[in-house]
């Protein structure tokens, strides 16, 4: 809890989290008026503080949840057989699949099934990633950006828009060509 004041203790505002993914604001001196409402008057100071404090609490409060669903989701093995085209289509035993398109691309893609990437991810949901040896931006769909999240060792590698090619990315360890915009990890990883 941090507190907020501007006067003696007894006047203190306490913002924090409670463990459960939930921002808690106490004062220990509120009394309800009349009709049983209690009320906190603040100074524009005060109320920019609260605010503050607020916007902190519930990042920290966000945090706290997404880490406890990423825990609880690596709690729960990957089943790597449980796989389908993007288009939602089997993986075709020839992998016909892999064919390239005049783009570069593959007809389709095999991802995890949906109901594999419903039981959580290990990492957070990323869409878009920079090659570093062109500086090119691709933007990948939702259910390869689930896959990676739901098990970032899935793909050996990775499209890159702007060079219209496939390209290894890092595995544990290595070195890759690639980063996630949001943070600069490397993609794979």
């Amino acid at each position: 809890m941090e507190a907020m004041s501007e006067g003696p203790a007894k006047n203190t505002l306490e913002v924090g989290t409670n463990g459960a993914g939930e921002v808690v604001v106490n004062h220990p001196d509120l009394q309800p008026d009349e009709n049983g409402v209690g009320h906190i008057v603040f100074s524009p100071a005060q109320a920019r503080n609260l605010a503050y404090l607020l916007q902190q609490k519930a990042h920290a409060a966000e945090e706290e949840q997404t880490e406890a669903r990423r825990k609880a989701a690596e709690a729960i093995p990957v089943d790597r057989a449980s796989q389908a085209l993007v288009s939602g289509q089997p993986v075709p035993p020839d992998r016909s699949h892999t064919e390239l398109k005049d783009n570069g691309q593959q007809k389709d893609y095999v991802v995890l099934t949906a109901e594999e990437r419903a039981k959580g991810f290990v990492r957070p949901v990323r869409r878009t990633y920079r090659h570093l040896k062109c500086g090119g931006v691709t933007t990948m769909s939702e259910a390869i950006a689930e896959t990676y999240a739901r098990d970032p060792g899935f793909y050996s590698g990775t499209f890159c828009v702007d060079c219209c090619a496939h390209f290894p990315i890092s595995s544990f360890g290595q070195e890759g060509e690639f980063v996630w915009i949001d943070d600069g990890s490397k993609v794979g990883s």
